[in-house]
């Protein structure tokens, strides 16, 4: 290294140095508002740099507060999947990055499974499981852990779900498997396994609840203000009840039933999902035709009131198409909808001037092998928010 460029070393460290103090003498609740722009990779190379500094960034209140802020700044977490050599594992690609595409972390992990599924939170963890094998992946961290196995079902196409716990800080997995099979139908079982910060969360046990499910689900579950939602449950031995929605409280560990809003406004073969917007659960209703969408949101949990806020059209939305196109709702952001189209780019609708923006264009993964007119998005994504949340495995 030339002497030169050793000059310029010391000067940057006495710059550096100088308006790391000056930060010093700044009131508290400014660092915290500093701080809490910065991601969490970032603040934990700051953690090293000193004494002070830890334990400014490992405050409570400052974790608390930088939680708080990071709700309005959701980040993207990208996974595409490849077979690996061995026929039950899968090589899954992670990419977190924000709203612009600026990605900040990747990870590539071998992982059991022949179709794995993601599970967003809403929150800083996302859940990814085939089958009775989870795992939680911490974008901003980049801890990734295997959950103790849950219970062996012989019927696979029972629900899981995963969400976090506000009141309690907790992160919630819920997993439904086959107890017992007769011709009547099955007896379902329901197992729970919790998460606290700092948990080992590799050796967190399932616990088994007293109730059973009342009904076989399909699909994922939604958690939304400590209750998990499953759409379209069938009863035992019957055909399929698609005016229902499953509801689990975590804090009765009980089941209920809700009828979907105005079941004639819609007809049965209309593609219909649960989403979370605004802290409210929504029940989207996408018409094939006419092009467009409904959202039904629950404003009333306990009444069951039901309320059509939005009505969406899809043929303002550049590149739909009906045959191909699947619109998801993701998140309600700065008086817009994010939405995720089946394309290379998020789009967000604004309500005031009713039309859509495209996003920033993100490095998609297309399958070109499939016989569709036109390829298919291999590339799954959700969002999540930056976080602490430790899985222990450090």
């Amino acid at each position: 290294m030339s002497s030169l460029s050793i000059e310029q070393s010391n000067v940057i460290y006495r710059s550096s140095k100088k308006q790391m103090q000056g930060i010093c003498n700044l009131p508290r609740d400014i660092k915290f508002d500093i701080l809490s722009r910065l991601l969490v990779k970032d603040l934990c190379k700051f953690r090293c740099v000193s004494k002070h500094w830890c334990n400014l960034i490992s405050n409570p209140t400052f974790l608390d507060f930088y939680h708080e802020r990071s709700r309005d700044n959701p980040q993207i977490l990208m996974m595409n999947d490849s077979k690996n050599d061995d026929n039950e594992q899968q090589l899954i690609h992670l990419t977190s990055m924000d709203l612009d595409g600026k990605v900040g972390n990747e990870l590539m992990k071998s992982i059991y499974g022949e179709y794995i599924d993601m599970l967003p939170s809403g929150h800083g963890l996302i859940c990814l499981f085939y089958e009775n094998h989870f795992y939680l992946y911490n974008p901003a961290t980049q801890e990734f852990v295997s959950l103790v196995e849950g219970s062996l079902s012989p019927c696979n196409d029972h629900g899981a779900g995963f969400g976090y716990v506000m009141s309690t800080k907790e992160y919630k997995v819920v997993h439904m498997f086959t107890q017992s099979e007769s011709s009547t139908g099955f007896n379902i079982g329901c197992e729970i396994l919790t998460l606290a910060n700092g948990d080992e969360a590799s050796s967190r046990p399932w616990r088994v609840i007293d109730q059973c499910c009342p009904y076989v689900v399909t699909g994922c579950a939604l958690l939304v203000n400590n209750v998990f939602y499953w759409t379209r449950a069938d009863k035992h031995g019957n055909s399929s009840d698609y005016d229902l929605i499953l509801a689990l409280d975590l804090e009765e560990e009980n089941f209920r039933t809700i009828h979907l809003p105005n079941p004639r406004s819609y007809d049965e073969e209309n593609y219909m999902f649960l989403v979370e917007l605004r802290g409210f659960l929504c029940l989207v209703d996408n018409f094939a035709i006419p092009p467009m969408m409904n959202i039904w949101m629950l404003k009333d949990a306990n009444n069951i009131t039901w309320v059509k806020e939005y009505s969406i059209r899809f043929d303002i939305l550049d590149g739909f198409d009906d045959v191909y196109t699947i619109v998801t709702p993701l998140l309600y952001h700065n008086e817009e909808i994010v939405v995720d189209s089946d394309q290379d780019s998020l789009h967000y609708y604004n309500f005031e001037k009713e039309s859509f923006r495209r996003g920033k264009r993100l490095n998609m993964q297309w399958d070109t092998n499939q016989t569709w007119e036109r390829p298919l998005r291999k590339t799954r994504l959700s969002l999540y928010t930056e976080s602490f949340f430790s899985l222990g495995s450090r």
